[in-house]
């Protein structure tokens, strides 16, 4: 399983993802009145504070208005109903995540409260699943902004909170548009007049601390002896796994293009460095001008591959050694925050690399132990 705790399906049958049961044959009648029943069952459900309506290409272009579908249901049930035009055709899951957080930005009702100026919503996190791994990320953007500078986090996108919550980013005065929800940042800061600030993920100690200064020039406050202070800690704690083994190791990197060129960032950080980087998103483009797709043929001299699981078998024929990292994760777990992202996460993520890099070594050669007569 992807995530421990997923409740997108229940045993007692309240699902939080439903299908219409169409096919090849029942596709092309008029469906209308089952799709808007389902849409119901859904909505009526205490914890729905939305409904995303999508159909694979082959409904959609049967005659069935889905947007129409979701107007009328949204104007039944007082609840937002959101069309989600279905791209499967032309796009990939990391497109799907994008237009996804744009449908919600677009649909989300606004909230009860006045605007607040000194407050902050940030879109765009990868939150792939709600283990303590994702969840921790969120806790680390949040401790950036709110320890760093004094500001107040309206809502985070997406943060596995509910619609109420996230609905507070209308709110905010400033927005920060990260890599994965750039568009639907940029919906909500149309919809609001809010100030809209472009960041990168704040994946590495350099990008951490590119991430707060980007955002305290915009919003006139200073973080510099934050910035100094979490790069203090977190260099003590890098030169042990340099002087320990990390240093001068070669990476091999196969992830969606923003969490590569994170884990590059990485790297570097604790004197590594990456010699190949595939990008799981289609197209393929490349990784911060290293070598891709090309380069991962026998002979790629690496010391660890960092994968997902669905390139586990690349590592696998050829001959590296891997560590599960990115989305899906099946075998790799968190039970305990365990964030990548910010100065915490970097840290985390040096100590997880140096483990595994020991584990590999003594795996490699294991300790003798006396025979027993």
């Amino acid at each position: 399983s992807q995530d421990l705790n997923s409740t997108l399906l229940s045993a007692v049958g309240h699902h939080r993802v439903v299908h219409t049961l169409a096919d090849t044959v029942n596709v092309v009648t008029d469906r209308e009145a089952e799709v808007m029943d389902l849409v119901r069952r859904l909505a009526r459900q205490p914890d729905a504070g939305m409904v995303l309506l999508t159909a694979m290409p082959m409904a959609a272009i049967t005659g069935s208005q889905y947007d129409r579908i979701g107007r009328l249901m949204a104007r039944e049930l007082c609840k937002p109903v959101v069309d989600l035009p279905g791209r499967s055709l032309d796009g990939d899951w990391l497109d799907g995540y994008m237009e996804v957080l744009a449908a919600v930005a677009r649909g989300m009702p606004d909230p009860a409260g006045p605007p607040d100026p000194e407050a902050v919503a940030v879109v765009g996190l990868l939150l792939d699943r709600t283990e303590a791994d994702r969840l921790g990320d969120v806790l680390e953007v949040r401790r950036l902004i709110e320890q760093g500078l004094g500001l107040k986090v309206a809502a985070v996108w997406p943060s596995n909170a509910p619609v109420a919550t996230l609905s507070r980013a209308l709110l905010a005065g400033t927005i920060v548009a990260l890599p994965y929800g750039r568009k639907a940042a940029s919906i909500l800061a149309s919809r609001t007049g809010a100030r809209l600030v472009e960041a990168d993920l704040p994946f590495g100690l350099e990008a951490s601390a590119a991430f707060v200064r980007v955002l305290a020039e915009a919003t006139g406050r200073c973080a510099d002896r934050f910035i100094a202070a979490e790069l203090e800690r977190a260099e003590l704690a890098f030169r042990e796994v340099r002087g320990r083994g990390l240093e001068g190791k070669r990476f091999a990197v196969i992830a969606d293009p923003f969490l590569a060129a994170g884990l590059a960032r990485a790297a570097q950080d604790v004197g590594a460095t990456v010699v190949a980087a595939l990008s799981t998103h289609y197209p393929f483009r490349p990784v911060a001008d290293l070598p891709g797709h090309e380069a991962f043929r026998p002979g790629l001299e690496a010391d660890l591959c960092l994968t997902n699981t669905r390139g586990i078998e690349i590592a696998i024929e050829l001959g590296l050694p891997w560590m599960e990292v990115g989305f899906p994760s099946y075998g790799t777990h968190a039970l305990a925050t365990a964030p990548i992202l910010g100065f915490r996460g970097a840290v985390r993520l040096a100590e997880r690399l140096w483990n595994h890099l020991e584990f590999l070594k003594s795996w490699s050669c294991p300790p003798r132990t006396p025979k027993i007569r």
